[in-house]
C-alpha cells in the first residue's frame, strides 16, 4: 500500500476547535479518515477523481453513507463506490484494532500544534 499524506490546515483545527470543543476530535477524525478512504480508492482505480488516464482500472460510481461508532463519537464516512469491481479498504478492520492510537495521535497533533 502506498503512503498517504493528509494536509491538516491549522486554522481550520482551530477553528474546529473554538466552535465545537466537545465533537472536535470527532470531526477530525472523520475527516481524516474520508481523506483515507478517497486516497485508498485512487490508489484502487489508478487515477484520481476526473483523471484521465491509460493506468485506469475502473471509474469512480458515487459514494456511500457509512457509520463507524468510535470512542469519540459516531463518525460518519463517505465510502466509494466502484462502477465494475467492488472498492476494498482496510481502514474498517485496521481502525477497530488501533482506535486508542489514532484518537491518542491526534490529541498529540492539536497539543503540539499540527501543521
Amino acid at each position: 500500500m502506498a503512503r498517504i499524506n493528509i494536509t491538516l490546515e491549522s486554522d481550520k483545527i482551530a477553528q474546529v476547535l473554538a466552535d465545537s470543543r466537545e465533537d472536535a476530535f470527532r470531526l477530525l477524525l472523520q475527516q481524516s479518515l474520508n481523506a483515507i478512504l478517497s486516497a485508498n480508492s485512487a490508489e484502487q482505480l489508478r487515477a484520481e477523481p476526473y483523471e484521465q488516464t491509460q493506468e485506469r482500472t475502473d471509474f469512480h460510481n458515487g459514494t456511500r453513507k457509512s457509520s463507524l461508532v468510535t470512542r469519540v463519537g459516531t463518525v460518519e464516512l463517505a465510502v466509494s463506490r466502484h462502477r465494475n469491481v467492488p472498492f476494498r479498504t482496510l481502514v474498517f478492520d485496521n481502525y477497530r484494532r488501533a482506535e486508542a492510537a489514532v484518537v491518542l495521535t491526534m490529541a498529540e497533533m492539536v497539543v503540539g500544534g499540527a501543521r
